[in-house]
């Protein structure tokens, strides 16, 4: 297509200004709101001190302009008094409004993925039906209908799952599981696509000693990033957290491990956010590619959480304090300088603690913030709490950038 001098110089302009500014974009830090949209939220009538996980909300998921929410729940409501069933799963819209899925499971959701083009969302947990179908721990919705579908069958999953990570031609889950159809897999599997349908791999089985409790798959250096409270894969000690290959399950180079259970990871670009249990609880930064440690940060009470919004990590925790500085030891019942962070906290990629303060609170539980999800400048977060800085938002919560 032919154009003058000048039509092809304002293009070039335009097309560097358009570049400069995307340059901008990805480097500019977000400014997340500490004050929670008010939405539809996760209750749970029943609950009593002798069962803090009811209501939970263990995992959530942003697929355009849905969110899902999946948990250990029965009952959503609104502000306005009016509540409504929806047993296990639930969306909510972006502007805080019910969501028209609704989908009917006999057990507990901890894990959700959509497939990269967004048409499917997987489910994985502790249930056996959905939708009175037979689906072990395992389903899969076509969202363009809103239809439960075979493309994952009911694979006779025996013990519990507590993540799936998706590929556009692969499914890699884990949990507490021994076995996939009949076929031995400790903790871990990977199910490939054949037609229309996934199916067990039989390239690829390692195993663990510990339950799996997160998945993330690193397309680009073909490895699998596998998180838990295990001490050994494929026979080797690898506590918490390990690497894999994406064709066989071999262990790929992973240089520092951490010292307690790793309860969740988040990957941007070339670096891996840990959420760490323990004595207290430490948010680490580690090189993806080689699995050395950058620096950590630690906290008076386990970090269960962490996602990532414009490339700054995001974690949640059960406690209310952070130590002034990465790299710095705190006792949980020491003396040591603590800044208050009531269950999330923001850090830069170099650990630099931001002066986000969501304050969340809780009446009825203590345990905090199980689940976060960054999505462009704003930040989901779903657990135990019932209010977020000052204003009452049970279990769920939309945290919208600014």
């Amino acid at each position: 297509m032919t154009r003058t001098s000048r039509s092809v110089l304002v293009a070039s302009a335009i097309a560097a200004a358009a570049f400069a500014g995307t340059a901008q974009a990805r480097n500019i830090r977000p400014d997340v709101s500490p004050s929670p949209r008010l939405s539809w939220q996760v209750v749970a009538p029943n609950w009593t001190k002798a069962d803090k996980e009811l209501g939970r909300v263990d995992d959530i998921l942003r697929v355009g302009k849905r969110i899902f929410i999946g948990g250990n729940f029965t009952v959503l409501a609104n502000h306005k008094g009016r509540s409504v069933t929806r047993t296990y799963l639930a969306v909510v819209k972006n502007n805080g409004s019910l969501g028209g899925f609704h989908a009917h499971l006999d057990g507990r959701v901890y894990g959700l993925a959509s497939s990269p083009s967004g048409k499917f969302l997987y489910v994985a947990g502790m249930f056996t039906h959905v939708n009175g179908r037979p689906r072990a721990g395992l389903a899969s919705f076509n969202l363009h209908t809103n239809r439960l579908v075979k493309r994952v069958p009911n694979l006779h999953i025996r013990g519990g799952l507590r993540m799936v990570a998706a590929t556009r031609t692969a499914l890699y889950i884990g949990g507490s599981f021994r076995s996939v159809m009949g076929r031995s897999r400790v903790h871990l599997a990977k199910l490939v696509l054949h037609g229309r349908r996934f199916a067990l791999s039989t390239r690829w089985h390692p195993g663990t000693n510990g339950e799996v409790r997160d998945i993330v798959v690193d397309v680009p250096r073909r490895r699998v990033y596998v998180a838990g409270t295990f001490t050994v894969v494929n026979g080797r000690s690898q506590p918490g957290l390990t690497a894999l290959g994406v064709r066989r399950g071999k262990l790929t180079t992973w240089v520092n491990h951490p010292q307690y259970d790793i309860l969740d990871i988040a990957l941007a670009g070339n670096r891996l956010y840990a959420a760490e249990g323990g004595p207290g609880g430490t948010a680490i930064s580690y090189t993806a590619s080689s699995g050395r440690r950058r620096w950590y940060y630690t906290t008076d009470g386990n970090v269960q959480a962490v996602a990532v919004v414009r490339k700054y990590p995001v974690f949640g925790m059960h406690g209310d304090n952070v130590a002034p500085k990465r790299n710095q030891a705190m006792s949980e019942h020491g003396k040591s300088a603590r800044i208050q962070r009531h269950k999330a906290f923001m850090l830069s990629p170099k650990g630099v603690l931001m002066s986000w303060n969501p304050d969340f609170s809780s009446t009825a539980g203590v345990l905090g913030l199980w689940a976060l999800r960054g999505y462009r400048g704003s930040v989901y977060a779903g657990g135990d709490f019932t209010g977020v800085h000052g204003v009452a938002q049970q279990r769920f919560a939309i945290l919208p950038g600014r």
